[in-house]
């Protein structure tokens, strides 16, 4: 089995009615959690980002609000385009689909919208980024500063629900990787042991907001944001999930000769936090990438550890 069927049977795993429900179930309520303490909270947060933004230039300001802002246009785009095609054809889809095709082919659409939406942003970026920010000019400076706080605040909380999921996921591992080994490699016995997963995630929660604070000023860069962010993420999900994996299919030898693969380990990780800024598929994100290491580990026990790559 090599790369291409790891990602493939994670893709089909990951899209399963049981797993979109246990999505849904651990998701939704932490959206709700933090939606909740974002507007208990809300003026604190605002006066603390105001105070942040005070020391960053008028010029990167501008520049990175019309940057969050094009990728909000996109986000909104994004979801309209998929609402529009499920208002016209959802009666015809839903009629000729049972309910785990239906829920299979609405990821499939979103990834599908969102893909030419990234394809139309690439080519045409440079005229909506001058145009952004030209009407960015029309505002007084108190008002770029709100509006930067706010984006700033919700970027913050968005954060918060990624690493809460991830966190909850890594609970509920055992029962959820049980069940994909006893319908794909049904031959397989669980035999964990004390590599501690829990531990790595606690340390990499720690430095992941640590560096957050640390790496704040290159938060207002545009793209390199981007990429700040997505390393951040794929720093906090890299090890530990591996270990969550690994710790009930493999030996500590094991273990010790899989973390020698760097690339492989942070190419999984990055691949699946890129879902991170796809909407509706995020939730999805820890559970694709709990999967891709899950099926890499089988796969190297299956076809004897000696001849790993």
């Amino acid at each position: 089995m090599d790369m291409t069927e790891i990602f493939l049977r994670s893709v089909k795993d990951v899209l399963s009615w049981k797993v979109i429900k246990i999505t849904l179930m651990v998701s939704i309520p932490l959206m709700v959690l933090w939606l909740i303490l974002g507007i208990l909270l809300w003026d604190s947060l605002i006066s603390l980002s105001i105070s942040f933004i005070d020391w960053i230039p008028l010029s990167i300001l501008k520049s990175n609000l019309a940057f969050i802002l094009g990728g909000f246009i996109w986000f909104q785009t994004v979801i309209v385009t998929y609402a529009i095609i499920f208002a016209i054809g959802n009666v015809a889809i839903f009629k000729y689909m049972d309910q785990k095709k239906y829920e299979y082919f609405s990821i499939v659409t979103i990834l599908l919208v969102a893909l030419f939406w990234t394809l139309f942003m690439f080519f045409n970026w440079d005229m909506v980024f001058s145009q952004v920010k030209h009407i960015l000019t029309w505002f007084p400076v108190e008002t770029l500063e709100k509006g930067s706080a706010f984006l700033l605040i919700i970027i913050a909380l968005y954060n918060f629900f990624i690493v809460s999921l991830a966190l909850v996921l890594l609970m509920v591992r055992k029962p959820f990787l049980e069940e994909i080994q006893e319908k794909d490699y049904p031959y397989e016995v669980p035999q964990e042991n004390n590599a501690n997963y829990m531990k790595a995630i606690s340390r990499d929660i720690v430095i992941f907001f640590v560096l957050q604070i640390l790496l704040f000023p290159l938060f207002f860069l545009p793209f390199i944001n981007v990429i700040v962010q997505l390393f951040l993420w794929a720093w906090l999900i890299r090890e530990s999930y591996f270990l969550a994996a690994s710790s009930l299919y493999a030996t500590q030898e094991n273990i010790d000769f899989y973390k020698e693969q760097k690339f492989t380990m942070w190419g999984i990780a990055i691949m699946s936090s890129m879902l991170n800024f796809v909407p509706v598929v995020n939730i999805l994100a820890p559970f694709f990438t709990l999967l891709l290491y899950f099926h890499w580990v089988m796969q190297k026990r299956y076809y004897n550890w000696n001849n790993a790559e």
